[in-house]
Order: C-alpha cells, then sequence, then structure tokens
C-alpha cells in the first residue's frame, strides 16, 4: 500500500490519542479526514490540513457518508474517563460505537481499519509480562474500561470474520501533549500542581510516549495482520518509579513513598467509604487504588518486530508535555494557590518542592538543558 495521498478517516480524531494519529499521517502525506460532531472542540487540530466529516459513532447513518473515497479508517473514539462522563456512557461509546463504525466499514468497503483498543482488553495478569495472546480475565465490575474494550475487540473480530479488514493496536499507558482531559499524561499536572498522593499505590505499569504509539498504529494499518493484534509499548515500571522521572525532568524535588502492599484494601475501603476530594486530574478512588496496586506489564516485541515503530526517550517526552500543558495555561498561577506558609489552597496539602516553573530540567535529546518554546501545534510538541 503506498502511503502517499492515501486517504484515511479518524473517528476520535478531536481526541488525545486520535488528534497525535492525524497529526503523524499529514506528516506522512495522507490526506485526512476528521469524524467531528458539530459540537466538538477542534482545538487540539487547529490550522491543520485536515477535512472534517460531520458525524458521531452513536448515529450509525452518519458514518456511510464519511466513509465516501476513504482507504483506511482509523476508529479511535472512546471514552476513558467513565468518572467524568460515566460508566454507561462508557459502554456505549466504547462497544455500540465501535459496533456501528465497523458495521459501516464493511459497507463501504474500505481497504483497512484500524481498531485502537487497549491493553487493558488484556485484563489483569499479576506477576506477568502480558502479550497478545492473553484474554480479559476479570469480573467487569473491577475494570469498567477494560471490560468495555475486551467486548470491543470482540465486535472488531465478528467483523473480521464477515471479510472487514481489521487489525487491532493495543497502546499501553500514553503519555504526551494533547491529553486535554488529563487521564494518563495528568501524572505530569498532578506532579507539578503537587497533587501526587502521599503514598503511591505499589503496583506498575507500561508507558508509552503519543509519538510512537501513534506512528505504531499507523504501522499498523500498513504492516499488521488482519484479524491481529499488536501491544504498541514502552517501558515496564512501577508507578514510584514513573512519579520520580516525572519530578526529576520538570525539576520538582518531590520524595514519596510506596504504600506497603498490605495497607492497599484497608486503603482502598476507606477511601470508598469516605470518597476524600483531591485536586488531581484523576479522582482517588478505591477502584483507582486497587487497579494501581497491579502490575499492568507489556511485551511489544511483536510490534516492534513487525514494522518500525520509534522509541523516544521517555525524558524527552515527560518534557514535551509539560511544555504542551504550560502552553495551554495549565499552570498559570500555580502559585497565587497557595498561602503564605506553603499550603495549598485547594487541597491544604504542604507544598513539597521549591522550583521555578517553566524551566524543567530537560534538553533537546534528553539531557539536562533548557526547554525550547514550540507553537501551539508546533513541530516540537507534537514529536
Amino acid at each position: 500500500m503506498s502511503e502517499t495521498g492515501a486517504r484515511a478517516l479518524v473517528t476520535g480524531g478531536t481526541g488525545f490519542v486520535g488528534s497525535n494519529i492525524a497529526l503523524r499521517l499529514v506528516e506522512r502525506q495522507w490526506k485526512v479526514a476528521i469524524l467531528a460532531r458539530p459540537q466538538a472542540s477542534r482545538e487540539l487540530l487547529e490550522g491543520g490540513p485536515f477535512e472534517f466529516r460531520d458525524g458521531d459513532v452513536l448515529e450509525p447513518d452518519s458514518l456511510l457518508p464519511a466513509m465516501k473515497g476513504i482507504d483506511v479508517v482509523f476508529h479511535a473514539a472512546g471514552i476513558v474517563d467513565h468518572w467524568r462522563q460515566g460508566v454507561e456512557r462508557m459502554y456505549e461509546v466504547n462497544v455500540e460505537g465501535t459496533r456501528n463504525v465497523m458495521n459501516a466499514a464493511l459497507e463501504a468497503k474500505v481497504d483497512r481499519v484500524v481498531h485502537v483498543s487497549s491493553t487493558a482488553a488484556m485484563g489483569i495478569h499479576p506477576n506477568v509480562v502480558v502479550d497478545e495472546s492473553y484474554q480479559f480475565n476479570v469480573p467487569a465490575q473491577r475494570f469498567v474500561y477494560g471490560h468495555s474494550k475486551f467486548q470491543a475487540e470482540e465486535i472488531v473480530l465478528e467483523a473480521v470474520h464477515k471479510g472487514l479488514p481489521a487489525v487491532i493496536a493495543n497502546p499501553t499507558t500514553v503519555i504526551g501533549p494533547r491529553d486535554i482531559r488529563k487521564v494518563s499524561s495528568g501524572m505530569v499536572v498532578e506532579v507539578v500542581k503537587h497533587c501526587v498522593p502521599p503514598l503511591i499505590p505499589p503496583g506498575g505499569l507500561n508507558v508509552v510516549p503519543i509519538c510512537d504509539a501513534a506512528q505504531g498504529i499507523i504501522e499498523t494499518a500498513i504492516k499488521g495482520q488482519v484479524g491481529e493484534r499488536y501491544i504498541l509499548g514502552g517501558e515496564n515500571m512501577i508507578h514510584l518509579q514513573l512519579y520520580q522521572t516525572i519530578a526529576n525532568v520538570v525539576g520538582c524535588g518531590m520524595k514519596r513513598k510506596s504504600m506497603p502492599r498490605w495497607q492497599v484494601s484497608l486503603v482502598a475501603g476507606l477511601t470508598d467509604m469516605l470518597q476524600p476530594q483531591t485536586s488531581g486530574p484523576v479522582p482517588l478512588t478505591g477502584e483507582r487504588l486497587r487497579l494501581e496496586a497491579q502490575f499492568f506489564y507489556f511485551d511489544s516485541s511483536k510490534a516492534r518486530n513487525a514494522f518500525r515503530m520509534p522509541n523516544t526517550p521517555l525524558r524527552v517526552t515527560i518534557g514535551r508535555t509539560y511544555e504542551w500543558y504550560e502552553l495551554m495555561g495549565e499552570f498559570a498561577g500555580i502559585y497565587e494557590n497557595l498561602e503564605q506558609d506553603g499550603v495549598c489552597k485547594y487541597c491544604k496539602r504542604t507544598r513539597y518542592c521549591t522550583w521555578s516553573p517553566g524551566s524543567p530540567g530537560y534538553g533537546s535529546d534528553g539531557s539536562e538543558g533548557e526547554p525550547r518554546v514550540a507553537s501551539k501545534i508546533g513541530e516540537e510538541v507534537v514529536r
């Protein structure tokens, strides 16, 4: 398949992952259409060479016209933040929305569909480095997001059996610019705004820079085998290591400890009961604590052996993420939110670092040095 001039439709293109896919496609000389609801914000794609086609994954009649003249559909629409939008809404978009997109793609006879899933669809497998062969294995209520992505993958595979040339991309925890809802990249915001819990859950995760994940998703379209899954991952690390790396990059002297494993059930139970208010972008809940006590480690060798996927240093990605949030005004006035004694007016937690906002400790190659200022959709922020 020749990339130059290929025509793509990106669902979810106004969101975090979808906008990064769209920008990477343009870099690779694709012609890119974005499926967007009329009321959806187009801020993340402002100024880009995109065609916007009205449609909604929950409105089946809008999808076939949107796929007219399209070679490849990148289905990245989905809901992660069910704590904001509701579990029912998440299942509706992630599951029924996927069913509608696959049905329309079958009828439109597109050349390829890439379903952007998640490694969450593979369930929870303690003390194992998970590959593509693992399946969802826990009760739905224990991991509702993962269950919704698992059900969506089942729909994709049903469509494959009907003749749809679809492949599945499974990014791990994605971090990078344009995470406007501050879900996974919200960890950077938590560190800068001193909203990190005093004790970090003892589990671990796999982190992949969004620039790498987006390139991997495009490579999946070109070189992936129909009906196959491809894990798009980066480094496996414990949560404390990730938070400390973020703190080091942005120049924040954070000192935190991992929560002893025996405390997790107790603290999670108390959290469910008391429902404490927090100032972080992702609420502190018993469900979050229990999940973050698990090790979500993944093996992405299948994807890396099958096609070209970059390996951007995590420190560089964290620095670019910090720059993007700062550019968007996320950190404006953070000192004004402190009392005279350094206590936050909102979460009442004492600030634990003394650093100058705007001077993260990384250079263009990930080494120590001054950051580069980038435009809103500038080259350095996108990468």
